[in-house]
């Protein structure tokens, strides 16, 4: 099938590059697009087991940075467009999939704030059974579904252990899987494969994972994608895609969702690929922070490698190219994780501690200040803290630590105070 663009992911950031979303925002959410529109048809066979192109991404960054913003496109106006409801018959009700051909298998989305319960229902809904690969595979049946979740707190709760399992059981992709629910009896899922693509505030992220998410297996399936960027410049333009653009989009990913069977590596990396996954794929991080990510990362490696593959070619040949940047946007990532948990696991204080850490960086970037006063710093402590002594502990607390500096009655974040600490040592520039 002939495509409008020869690279999806590229098509999609391109559409959007005028606008305040960080670039690493922009490829992993075409990423989930594509990964979402293959679902359970498309696999890589590892012998022993077989992985979907599912992914749980979540988008982490301070107020500003795009997070939401990124979604629009690839989500809203692409993926959304290819949807129909779970459970209906009749298809054809939204023209899109009878222009596109695809109103025999639309794509399934649902939004925000859900319960497992629903979740399970709804997947329960999307069942379907693909007769050309039942042919290679008895039976095959699929639940594919994507889930978009704008606000990471509407969805995960620190004392849900029920979502939880569920995340953690449907990253697998199993042939089937019972989720036992509070009133309705058990739900038996036949060949679930859910993908999920989350926004996150660096503070969220690590005060509404389960506290086990380690032990459990959750954090080491999720890609935690941080940017900790400056916030984007305000505009009245940020230029748009064109209708035509966004229709070529459509069609393209459209044809992504047509793709089924089994993904393979291009027999001329095969071994240097194989070297690689069995050193670690190095660098390998060493945080400390990432020991429960690296017990999968050769496996999100590959998803990864699988849908950059989708998004050029229908021939399911992962090739040195699609390779190469699957591991530049990995190792890119990668880098920011240890920074994106550092604050998981941590006592309340600790989350008092970042969550004011974060207010001061929203007041000084949103308007331009280099601090704030220490009374103002005060009076937003007091609102979050049980008792007014526990105000000067952190304070002091956030000093000690290094978060915050104070100077002449000005608080500070430490990233401003390094900023201005490193302009100090600049050298002059001679001219002539």
């Amino acid at each position: 099938m002939s495509r409008s663009f020869a690279n999806y992911i590229t098509a999609c950031s391109e559409a959007v590059k005028d606008s305040n979303i960080p670039k690493i925002f922009r490829s992993w959410t075409a990423i989930s697009a594509i990964a979402g529109a293959l679902g359970r048809r498309a696999w890589y066979d590892f012998g022993a087991f077989q992985v979907r192109p599912n992914l749980y991404i979540v988008l982490i960054a301070g107020p500003g940075r795009g997070k939401s913003l990124s979604l629009i496109l690839p989500i809203d106006k692409i993926f959304n467009t290819l949807t129909s409801e779970p459970g209906i018959a009749d298809h054809s009700g939204n023209l899109n999939l009878v222009t596109y051909g695809i109103e025999d298998r639309p794509l399934y989305l649902i939004r925000d704030r859900i319960t497992p319960e629903k979740l399970s229902r709804v997947m329960v809904n999307c069942e379907r059974q693909d007769l050309a690969l039942s042919k290679m595979n008895n039976e095959f049946k699929e639940s594919s579904i994507t889930l978009v979740t704008s606000e990471f707190g509407t969805l995960v709760n620190r004392a849900d252990q029920y979502l939880q399992m569920f995340l953690t059981g449907l990253w697998d992709s199993p042939d089937e899987y019972t989720y036992r629910t509070k009133n309705q009896g058990d739900d038996l899922l036949k060949g679930p494969c859910l993908n999920w693509l989350a926004c996150a505030t660096p503070e969220q992220f690590v005060t509404h994972l389960p506290e086990n998410a380690r032990s459990q297996g959750l954090l080491s399936r999720i890609i935690p994608v941080l940017y900790d960027g400056d916030r984007g410049k305000q505009s009245l333009w940020y230029g748009k895609p064109s209708y035509g653009k966004l229709d070529a989009l459509r069609e393209d990913l459209a044809k992504i969702s047509k793709m089924t069977g089994e993904f393979r590596f291009h027999d001329s990396i095969r071994d240097k690929a194989d070297t690689e996954v069995a050193e670690g794929i190095p660098p390998t991080p060493n945080n400390p922070n990432l020991s429960e990510y690296l017990e999968r990362r050769v496996v999100q490696f590959v998803k990864t490698a699988m849908c950059i593959s989708a998004a050029k070619s229908d021939e399911k040949i992962i090739t040195a190219e699609d390779w190469a940047e699957a591991k530049e946007l990995m190792f890119e990532t990668e880098k920011k994780m240890p920074e994106a948990l550092a604050h998981f696991g941590v006592g309340k204080a600790g989350r008092l501690a970042v969550d004011m850490q974060e207010f001061l960086e929203y007041i000084t970037t949103t308007q331009s200040r280099f601090g704030i006063p220490l009374s103002k710093f005060r009076q937003e402590a007091l609102r979050k803290v049980s008792t007014p002594n526990e105000v000067e502990q952190m304070v002091k607390a956030m000093e000690d630590s290094g978060l915050i500096s104070i100077e002449g009655g000005v608080v500070i974040p430490n990233v401003k105070k390094k900023k201005k600490d490193n302009k100090k040592k600049d050298p002059p520039v001679r001219v002539g």
